[in-house]
């Protein structure tokens, strides 16, 4: 059992005893409340909280590669392998700090630190030989199901994120909605194609600084609770209002205008999300679109491209979601037309996908912006229609 104080940059938090399954064992004494998580609230087990913050902040289990990785280096758990790098990661500044150690955070972050390889690449590897593992990286700290790792470029950090086999489909389908998004002018994380090793990545800069930090959804949901009456989405738009987050509204409709075009199966409570001043504690504001790469149906068979998924988060299709939408008055709908040769020509690119599987795809998006063009172009004619009766009234 390790003893640790849960850091944030310099402030400390939290005195936590840590077991060998890297869960947090004891809470022995909270120092500063304010600063923790997002979502910790005082009133309720502190304990239950964090690990469940801790949690969702590491590897997940359904991450191809983890049960080898863990059983190959003799490490019980994904959070044991986060620990042994000290919680260190590049979404956030929360780190723990040994007790009796002197170390600070300049001395040990990965925003100003070089940081190890090792574990991210050892997930890529095709060899079965073990080596000795460097684990000071923020690779132990990344979620998400798909394999992944950070790399430094010309001193910026990238995160590296693969395909699933045999298409090796999403990291073309990151780069064509991130090009999408760029002509609709929405705020948006960019993708580029590397391949390595003959398998295709896609790679981005990190947004966030060493003075920020990314707050995903799922921590904000719980910032107030939810009526029986209130749906999920009018639920989340409440507890965006309680946390003062600029522009969320206009954010979460942008999101579902583009998993609309592009049928975005995955985008959960833990892969869209806002940024935080971590020195004021202030929300900045939305995080630029992400993680869009479970979309373009890309788990589907040829023969079912063009059909409706199951999605979340607010509704179990995207028809019924685009609904939520109100207004698309800052939606420059005659780019809509410019969706399916993006899509042809960036999913074009792969070798992995036949014609026919690009073509069905490029064609099911395009009648996707054809129909929602028509849904903007109908809220014109009723905008205009109301403003007519109006001015006749008067």
């Amino acid at each position: 059992m390790n003893k640790y104080t849960l850091m944030n940059k310099n402030k400390e938090l939290v005195d936590v005893k840590i077991n060998e399954n890297g869960l947090i064992d004891e809470v022995i004494e909270v120092k500063d409340i304010k600063y923790l998580p997002v979502g910790i609230d005082n009133d309720k087990d502190i304990k239950a909280q964090l690990n469940k913050w801790w949690h969702n902040r590491s590897i997940p289990a359904s991450r191809d590669g983890l049960n080898y990785i863990l059983h190959t280096y003799d490490v019980e758990t994904p959070q044991a392998l986060s620990a042994k790098s000290l919680g260190l990661s590049l979404s956030d500044q929360y780190w723990l700090k040994p007790v009796g150690n002197t170390i600070e955070w300049k001395d040990v972050n990965f925003f100003t630190n070089e940081f190890s390889g090792d574990l991210g690449n050892a997930f890529f590897e095709r060899s079965q030989s073990k080596k000795q593992l460097d684990l000071r990286s923020p690779d132990a700290s990344s979620n998400g199901w798909l394999k992944k790792k950070w790399v430094i470029i010309d001193g910026e950090r990238y995160l590296f994120k693969a395909g699933s086999v045999p298409l090796l489909q999403q990291p073309y389908n990151e780069v064509a909605a991130s090009k999408i998004l760029e002509i609709l002018n929405i705020p948006h994380v960019k993708y580029e194609i590397k391949l390595e090793d003959n398998r295709p990545l896609c790679y981005c800069k990190n947004f966030i600084t060493p003075d920020t930090e990314y707050v995903p959804a799922v921590q904000i949901r719980n910032a107030t609770p939810k009526l029986n009456h209130e749906s999920e989405y009018a639920h989340f738009l409440k507890c965006c209002d309680k946390l003062k987050i600029p522009g969320a509204k206009e954010f979460i409709d942008n999101i579902l205008i583009v998993d609309y075009i592009i049928e975005n199966t995955d985008r959960h409570y833990g892969n869209f999300g806002f940024i935080r001043d971590v020195n004021t504690l202030e929300f900045v504001g939305p995080a630029p679109i992400f993680d869009n790469g479970t979309s373009l149906w890309s788990e589907a068979l040829n023969s079912e491209i063009g059909d409706p998924q199951k999605v979340v988060p607010f509704k179990s299709s995207q028809q019924e979601q685009i609904k939520l939408v109100k207004s698309f008055k800052h939606i420059d709908d005659t780019k809509l037309k410019l969706c399916s040769k993006i899509v042809y020509d960036v999913l074009s690119t792969s070798p992995y996908l036949d014609k026919e599987r690009v073509e069905k795809i490029s064609r099911a998006v395009g009648n996707r912006a054809r129909l929602l063009e028509q849904t903007i172009e109908k809220k014109k004619m009723d905008i205009s229609r109301r403003k007519n009766n109006y001015d006749l009234e008067r």
